[in-house]
């Protein structure tokens, strides 16, 4: 697991007045005005990249801020950002910020001693994890079945190619699965790519590994994180990724055979799950939106609890099916460096 994006910006009072003038002549400017009259209805600033050999950041400096933006991995290491290094894969939120400031302010020849971590507001961390599955094929028949894991609090809002978009406009929080080693390879067949170059050993390996990225936003941080971002840990970014996407996922043991077991396991009382049960089948036979339409919303989130309790996934209950793909996902294949990932691939090879 990783931190793929941070966006942060920290108040020009923070800086001298010299570098403060200094930065604000810097970059391009978007304006919006009347042609007729000529009058400027609002102006900001565009977002600058900032490229050096392999690594790539992005800044702009507004009315009242100096913001920054990118994936702190390419500003660590060899600019790694399948996995990895430092704070990044760590999941060091503070050290990410600092190493992003101390790239950016060097670049943009700020000379104060840089303002500490606390001073910047962070608005946005994207959380990844890579899994290995067992081929392309079996990375893009994951897509397929993810593609149809909706309702609750999922909504799959854009589908392209290789990738899978939940609530992709939601500032609270949304979620993206996509095969890496295409993405990998498009990259860097980009003529302005900068970034690391991966070997072809590596882009054979990657073509194995499906990528949850969940992102928590300016929202997420400014009403439910619940500490200053510099004290959300480690451990408060993994639970954060597993509450998004286990739910998802739902228990591995589950299957088409043993539901009405699990679901008696779990139920309170026999009529819980004999309800529960009627449920499950009335979605396998109707579909999701259906199937909440003719139950009452008290009888239909009673059953749902059960079901969930009971394993299934909210890309079962989607699906109105136990998803073929769910066993690989939740067997424990996640990676966390190319040397794990050369030793889990030769063992998938080897079996």
């Amino acid at each position: 697991m990783l931190i793929d994006w941070v966006t942060a910006r920290v108040p020009l009072d923070c800086l001298r007045t010299k570098d403060r003038l200094r930065l604000r002549d810097l970059g391009d400017r978007i304006q919006r005005f009347n042609p007729a009259t000529g009058e400027v209805a609002w102006e900001t600033s565009a977002w600058d990249s900032i490229r050096s050999d392999s690594h790539a950041i992005s800044y702009r400096c507004g009315s009242d801020a100096l913001w920054m933006q990118g994936s702190p991995a390419r500003v660590m290491g060899d600019g790694d950002a399948v996995f990895g290094s430092g704070a990044s894969a760590a999941l060091d939120l503070p050290g990410c910020v600092e190493r992003m400031r101390d790239y950016v302010f060097g670049i943009l020849d700020v000379r104060r001693k840089p303002p500490s971590a606390e001073f910047f507001l962070v608005s946005r961390v994207d959380v990844t994890e890579n899994l290995l599955v067992g081929s392309l094929a079996d990375v893009r028949a994951g897509l397929a079945e993810l593609r149809g894991c909706e309702g609750g609090r999922y909504r799959v809002s854009q589908q392209a190619g290789d990738t899978v978009y939940w609530s992709q406009r939601s500032r609270l929080r949304k979620g993206k699965a996509y095969a890496k080693g295409p993405h990998l390879r498009y990259q860097m067949r980009k003529l302005d790519y900068h970034g690391r170059r991966y070997s072809d050993e590596e882009l054979m390996m990657a073509d194995c590994l499906l990528r949850l990225e969940h992102t928590l936003g300016a929202q997420w941080w400014r009403e439910r994180a619940g500490n200053p971002w510099y004290q959300v840990t480690a451990k408060d970014l993994k639970s954060e990724w597993h509450s998004y996407f286990d739910r998802m996922l739902g228990k591995a043991e589950v299957t088409e055979m043993n539901i009405e077991e699990q679901v008696q396991q779990v139920a309170k009382t026999e009529g819980q799950a004999k309800a529960a049960i009627g449920c499950w089948a009335l979605i396998k036979a109707y579909g999701w939106e259906k199937a909440r339409d003719m139950t009452s919303r008290t009888t239909w989130y009673r059953n749902l609890s059960v079901l969930r309790a009971a394993g299934l996934s909210d890309a079962d209950l989607s699906a109105g099916n136990v998803v073929a793909i769910r066993r690989p996902l939740i067997q424990c294949q996640t990676v966390e460096s190319w040397q794990d990932l050369r030793e889990k691939f030769a063992l998938m090879r080897a079996a």
